[in-house]
């Protein structure tokens, strides 16, 4: 019984720091005491599946050493889950300056600070794409699997893993770039537009009519493609658990 409980309170301690990262458990007003339930519980229900880890036998440092490794797993694997949430945050931020809107700024429930109103729509968006597809269901699945090539206390650094996560970093400016593609082109078009109207009309003040222009048509064309930002963040998620895998095979020495 002793055993059990070793394991369980090593598969909460990577549990609880996975789900400190995520954007939904890490909102300020989410309870705390609902987020160490939900570890907890998906802990009782991995833990038992586990081989045993002889935690009574080891000293004081050494177990010490054991407990910081797996919050260091739980928190690198969450880095890694929350990466298409970094991707939507930046887009926005792209959005919102292409738009003329980046001084506009609205409180953001999950982290009690301003934030521009395109980042939050799209993080809003993410996250309702999140659950009502069951991704999640897909992102807990990997986290159980990484047990499978990643056994508790069996972590360790590497240049491989290194490279591995400086190229899913890249992946997020690329994915933010490709959800703001087309309101840059479209705000790219009506600069454009403008800058051959003020050589036909050089007592038009470009600046002033230009920015009306700018707010609408990238209004309608972020409206537009919220359906395919929607598509992308599926698409990362439903990888996410591939990609959780590799991590932990390149942290246990693969």
């Amino acid at each position: 019984m002793d055993f059990e409980f070793y394991n369980w309170m090593l598969v909460f301690l990577r549990v609880s720091a996975f789900l400190l990262v995520l954007p939904f458990f890490t909102m300020s007003n989410f309870p705390i005491m609902m987020r160490v339930a939900v570890g907890a519980i998906i802990a009782l229900l991995i833990a038992p599946i586990l081989p045993v880890f002889p935690l009574d036998k080891m000293q004081f440092i050494p177990v010490l050493g054991v407990m910081v490794q797996e919050v260091s797993v739980g928190l690198l694997l969450g880095f890694v889950s929350r990466m298409i949430f970094y991707a939507v945050d930046i887009a926005g931020s792209i959005i919102s300056t292409e738009m003329g809107l980046n001084m506009a700024t609205i409180l953001d429930p999950m982290t009690q600070q301003s934030s521009q109103i395109a980042g939050t729509m799209l993080m809003f968006l993410a996250t309702v794409t999140m659950f009502s597809l069951n991704l999640h269901h897909w992102m807990l699945l990997g986290f159980e699997n990484t047990y499978t090539v990643l056994p508790i206390g069996t972590a360790h650094l590497s240049s491989a893993l290194f490279q591995n996560v400086v190229t899913q970093t890249s992946r997020v400016f690329l994915l933010a770039l490709q959800i703001s593609a087309p309101v840059i082109s479209g705000s790219f078009s009506i600069t454009l537009v403008f800058a051959v109207l003020s050589r036909a009309v050089p007592e038009m003040n470009i600046f002033s009519e230009m920015y009306g222009f700018r707010v609408v048509g990238g209004m309608i064309v972020f409206g537009f493609t919220l359906q395919l930002t929607a598509q992308y963040v599926a698409n990362y998620l439903n990888r996410l658990p591939d990609d959780l895998l590799v991590v932990a095979h390149m942290m246990g020495g693969g």
